[in-house]
């Protein structure tokens, strides 16, 4: 079986067109200004008011970019179904806390956020995005992680990304395989691959490996829902160093689940290929050579 339990995440926000308006209005520095590749001067060289201001720039700045019926740009470069109210919590306080614990924000360094990577590669020439579009999320996101950065978290509970519940997602059924594989490089078919011939599989490295389990191992697989889990792992496991661009075959991601005697290297979780024949190894080996590929 290929189903784990992952988390949800989502918390429907709405607002109204004028409210869009009214907070467009007040959200005019563009990512020219903010630097959306670049390092130009904080967003705001006035005192940071700590008692409100990141819970204040979230209601002014970022709930409206999250009304039901807006463009985002999320959606042109990441997963259908993937949505900025995926990282939404019960409070911005929360919101924010959960972004911190996916590793989605940098407060060290707010401009290296990956949020802001994933929303700065969006297509401008999308039907539906625009560089407006673009320059809006970016500099509301950037002003609110900055304010997040100077104050501190807020969130004090020991689930920002709340409890798990029982979920399992479209890609983990071996029937649904990717739809329409156009065989380029974009972001979109990159992570769609990886869900279906890597994050399918993770059941198979339960429980050592998960972000919510009390294991002395490396926590490279995230929990948090189908579609935020299997982007988050996927950057865990290109930052940290488990897959070889150069020799796919030579990547930790594979030897460390192979069975010594087929090649692999000694694994503490004991063996979860038996040789290079299993169809987790081939799916896994699949992904690692299209991203080789891709990078080269």
């Amino acid at each position: 079986m290929r189903a784990h339990a992952p988390l949800t995440l989502v918390l429907a926000l709405a607002c109204t067109r004028e409210e869009l308006a009214a907070s467009s209005a007040s959200a005019t520095t563009s990512a020219s200004e903010l630097g959306t590749g670049g390092t130009t001067t904080p967003t705001t060289g006035s005192p940071t008011d700590c008692s409100a201001t990141p819970s204040e720039l979230f209601t002014r700045r970022i709930a409206p970019l999250l009304a039901s019926d807006r463009p985002k740009t999320c959606n042109t470069c990441h997963l259908s179904g993937v949505d900025l109210q995926l990282f939404v919590q019960e409070t911005p306080c929360q919101t924010m806390a959960c972004l911190d614990a996916r590793g989605l924000v940098d407060l060290e360094d707010p401009r290296s956020s990956t949020v802001l990577q994933w929303i700065s590669r969006a297509d401008p020439a999308s039907p539906l995005i625009d560089q407006g579009v673009i320059d809006e999320e970016y500099a509301a996101f950037l002003a609110w992680i900055e304010a997040s950065a100077a104050c501190g978290l807020c969130y004090t509970g020991a689930t920002p990304c709340g409890e798990p519940v029982a979920a399992t997602c479209p890609a983990d059924d071996p029937k649904n395989e990717p739809k329409d594989d156009p065989g380029d490089c974009s972001p979109l078919t990159r992570e769609t691959l990886f869900r279906h011939r890597v994050y399918a599989w993770r059941d198979r490295c339960y429980p050592c490996h998960f972000d919510n389990q009390d294991f002395v191992a490396p926590k490279w697989i995230a929990s948090g829902s189908c579609e935020l889990g299997s982007l988050t792992t996927m950057r865990n496991v290109l930052d940290g160093g488990l897959v070889d661009l150069n020799d796919p075959a030579n990547s930790l991601l594979l030897l460390k689940p192979l069975a010594e005697s087929a090649g692999g290297v000694k694994h503490g979780g004991d063996d979860k290929f038996a040789d290079v024949n299993d169809p987790a190894y081939i799916d896994f080996l699949a992904w690692i050579s299209r991203e080789a590929a891709c990078t080269q």
